[in-house]
C-alpha cells in the first residue's frame, strides 16, 4: 500500500511536461546583437508567461577614405553613423519542453539618429551632418533555450515599421529637411539571458 503511488510518481518525473521557469516580480537582463547592432534589455516578469522588456539598441561606424594620384594626396574624406534606439514591449512565453521556451515580442520603438560625412579635394572643400528622430512599432518572434534556470541563450526575427524626420546642415550654409517611413525585416539576432 505505501509503494503503489511510486511508479506514477517516477513517470512524471522521467517526463517533460511544457513548463514555464519564470515566476511573477522576476527581474532578467538580455544581451543581443545582430549582423550590424548591438544591444542591452531588462525583462520584468509579471507572470510567468508574460513581461515588459525595455530594450536599448546601438549601430554605428566610421570609414575613412584617401585617394591618391601616384604619391600624392589629392582627396581626404571620411563618413560617420550613430543611432540608438529605445524599444518598450510586452512579451509572451510558451513552454516548449523542459529547457525550451518560445516567445512573441510587440511594442513601440523610438530613437535618435546622426550622420556626419566630409570631404577635401582640392579645390572642392565640404562637408555635412544631419540629426534626426524615429518613432514606430514592432514586432518579434523568439526562442530560447535554457542552460540553466538562471541563463539562456536564444535567438530572434524582428518586424518594424518606422516613422523618421531628419534634419541636415551643410558646410556651406543649407539645410535640407527630409522625412520618409519605411518597414523591415530584420534578420535573425541572437540573445544570451541572465535570470535573477
Amino acid at each position: 500500500m505505501v509503494l503503489a503511488p511510486w511508479p506514477a510518481l517516477i513517470s512524471a518525473q522521467d517526463s517533460a511536461p511544457d513548463t514555464i521557469p519564470f515566476h511573477a516580480h522576476q527581474w532578467a537582463a538580455q544581451f543581443g546583437g545582430g549582423a550590424s547592432f548591438a544591444s542591452l534589455g531588462l525583462l520584468r516578469f509579471t507572470a510567468p508567461t508574460r513581461a515588459w522588456l525595455l530594450d536599448f539598441r546601438f549601430t554605428g561606424g566610421h570609414s575613412h577614405d584617401r585617394q591618391y594620384d601616384q604619391d600624392t594626396l589629392v582627396g581626404d574624406g571620411y563618413t560617420s553613423n550613430a543611432n540608438i534606439d529605445a524599444r518598450i514591449g510586452r512579451r509572451f512565453y510558451q513552454g516548449r519542453g523542459k529547457s525550451v521556451v518560445s516567445f512573441q515580442t510587440i511594442g513601440l520603438l523610438g530613437g535618435f539618429a546622426h550622420a556626419c560625412s566630409a570631404l577635401k579635394q582640392p579645390p572642392f572643400s565640404g562637408g555635412s551632418c544631419s540629426n534626426g528622430w524615429t518613432a514606430g512599432a514592432y514586432g518579434e518572434l523568439g526562442g530560447a533555450y535554457l542552460i540553466t534556470r538562471r541563463f539562456s541563450i536564444g535567438g530572434t526575427a524582428t518586424v518594424a515599421f518606422s516613422y523618421q524626420r531628419m534634419t541636415a546642415s551643410a558646410s556651406g550654409g543649407q539645410v535640407e529637411k527630409r522625412w520618409s517611413y519605411s518597414g523591415s525585416i530584420q534578420g535573425l539576432s541572437f540573445a544570451a539571458t541572465v535570470y535573477f
